[in-house]
């Protein structure tokens, strides 16, 4: 971290920087041609932030996926106000005979307007204050989404001041926005025909109400946006959680010790690792145990630069492969196929000729449809190099991450290698749940070692689970805004549709009277408000496509076009908004028509 000096932009000093760091890069990297980090280093640039906003692994991870979950919190509250202004402009059309009577005795329309203005804020401030209590008391459930078993997330998500002035200007924009039309139209008539009016003006069909029929279609389509990028994440998150993976990762049992923190020297290291696995598979319920320098999906991998006969490399990039130095029975542990050629062995030791297993996706780029077993490649390091022998071609795996392409790997005896300076990790894999061995595992490590600690004591499918926390959260999310969405638009469209029921009443009446079926009244009214319906469906379905473009980096395995999601959500969509328009149709189809024809 740096303090500019004054005078100094920012631009200035990210070119000074940038300058000063080149030069270093370059510096390294030219020391050795063949270094594998090379390619890399020469790719390395400075990037400069304010130190005010802080460095956090989460924000990183996350702030994508809030901004997306933040855009769909919007829509959801566009969705939620396009109802509150539907209810405001009903009860304005029940108030005209009450607004042209104050009009009429004097009162101005500006006067009137601050007042429905003033009801509408009172409704958008209580909205505010009771969604600031729901966050103050569930606050929580975030985290509890975001914490596996494997990690515990704690963060303050406890709303600031911050919070309080941006849902204040929610509240404020809101309540205005939405409040002001109702109360423009419901003050814009002409006083005299309003006063000899009926006062519940049964038949009317104002403006208000096409707004709101407006308003109503509007909601569809919002809803069948959030659906459909629900659907498109929950599918994601399917696609990630059922791939093949290339291992097992049920019942595997993963700790890493480092015999370096109490003073081991690499070959002392290596034996204390031996005689615990040794230690560890006479433990009644273990099928096999082995160690990797890393392990699935824990975020790292090693890389080297290698040269193979007969190949010519079209880039440095060509040239770099994973390196996993492995024990023996790491393949049979994980449960990773083993294609052609041989396992590790206790005998690959740092004596014996030097031995490589390599995955399919190594073997069809440098050996095409060759058998790769018994040929060489030559590892290249910083100040020297080592020919290496295949002796074996394993099934290719996912290891970084569940959204990577697989890529060229290359496993090594770790007895072979030079000690890792972070340890090494233990995969026990065990006839039931590993949880219970955990206890036997400390025994034998305080057997050989009293005072050797345990790290990242984990089983494997908690390692896979939580490389999947980022989509879990947004698909759980993403599904809760997308059924709320659903939900508020049905309320829209049942709102509507015995508004206009009621204000048809009499005309019902007299359809009734003059013979018209229960089943005609029920087709009348499910027609008018499908027919909004597949209105906001074929504005929604464009602007559904165009809009899920902007989320096509975030999916896995299916497209922003997916046809099964975008049907499924119009078909969920159809069928709530069938059985809202219903409920008002049946109403209206039990009206008695001697007692309406009577009141009117």
């Amino acid at each position: 971290m740096g303090r500019r000096k004054p005078g100094v932009t920012e631009q200035q000093a990210r070119s000074n920087l940038d300058a000063i760091f080149r030069e270093i890069q370059n510096e390294r990297a030219g020391h050795a041609e063949s270094q594998p980090e090379r390619p890399v280093a020469l790719e390395r640039r400075i990037i400069l932030r304010s130190g005010s906003r802080g460095i956090s692994i989460l924000s990183a991870q996350f702030s994508q996926t809030l901004v997306i979950l933040m855009a769909m919190v919007g829509v959801v509250l566009l969705i939620a106000c396009s109802n509150v202004a539907n209810l405001l402009l009903a009860r304005a059309h029940t108030r005209t005979k009450e607004i042209a009577v104050r009009l009429a005795i004097g009162a101005g329309r500006g006067r009137l307007i601050r007042q429905l203005l003033t009801e509408s804020m009172l409704l958008s401030t209580m909205g505010a204050i009771l969604g600031l209590f729901m966050a103050i008391r569930g606050g929580n459930f975030l985290l509890v989404m975001l914490s596996t078993g494997l990690t515990s997330i704690t963060l303050d998500i406890k709303p600031d001041l911050r919070i309080l002035w941006f849902t204040g200007a929610v509240c404020l924009a809101t309540g205005i926005l939405f409040g002001l039309t109702p109360a423009l139209l419901t003050t814009r008539f002409e006083l005299n025909p309003m006063l000899r009016e009926n006062v519940r003006g049964h038949g009317q069909s104002g403006s208000g109400l096409n707004i709101g029929k407006i308003l109503v279609i509007g909601q569809v389509g919002l809803s069948l946006l959030l659906v459909v990028v629900a659907g498109l994440f929950v599918r994601s998150l399917h696609n990630l959680k059922n791939q093949d993976l290339g291992f097992n990762r049920e019942n595997v049992l993963l700790f890493r010790i480092n015999p370096e923190t109490i003073g081991h020297e690499a070959n002392q290291a290596k034996n204390l690792y031996m005689e615990l696995l040794n230690r560890i598979e006479q433990i009644a319920g273990v099928v096999s145990a082995s160690l990797s320098e890393y392990s699935p999906m824990d975020g790292y991998r090693g890389i080297a630069a290698i040269s193979v006969p007969g190949y010519t490399p079209q880039s440095d990039q060509s040239r770099l492969v994973d390196l996993i130095p492995i024990g023996p029975r790491f393949f049979e542990t994980m449960r990773m196929a083993l294609l052609l050629g041989r396992d590790f062995s206790r005998q690959d030791s740092e004596e014996s000729p030097k031995v490589a297993v390599i995955n399919e996706t190594m073997a069809r780029f440098y050996f095409h449809d060759e058998n790769p077993v018994g040929r060489t490649f030559t590892r290249e390091a910083e100040n020297s190099s080592q020919q290496m022998e295949i002796v074996g071609v394993v099934r290719d795996s996912k290891f970084l991450s569940l959204r990577e392409q697989v890529s060229r790997a290359v496993y090594v005896p770790f007895l072979q290698t030079g000690n890792s300076p972070w340890g090494m990790t233990f995969s026990v894999r065990t006839v039931a749940h590993p949880v219970g061995l955990i206890s036997q595992v400390r025994r034998e490590i305080e057997a050989i070692a009293p005072n050797l600690p345990l790290f990242d004591v984990r089983m494997l499918d908690e390692q896979v689970d939580y490389s999947l926390i980022r989509e879990r959260l947004i698909a759980k999310l993403a599904t809760l805004f997308g059924l709320l969405a659903v939900f508020l638009g049905c309320i829209g469209l049942y709102g509507v549709m015995s508004y206009a029921v009621a204000r048809r009443t009499g005309e019902i009446g007299i359809r009734l009277a003059l013979g018209a079926t229960t089943r005609n009244i029920l087709w009348l009214v499910v027609r008018e408000a499908m027919l909004l319906v597949l209105i906001g469906l074929a504005i929604g379905i464009p602007a559904t496509l165009a809009t899920t473009r902007l989320i096509s980096s975030e999916l896995f395995g299916l497209t922003n076009t997916d046809a099964f999601t975008i049907s499924l959500a119009t078909l969920l969509l159809v069928t709530v908004a069938f059985v809202a328009a219903y409920l008002p149709a049946r109403r209206a189809a039990r009206v008695d028509p001697m007692v309406t024809l009577r009141y009117e």
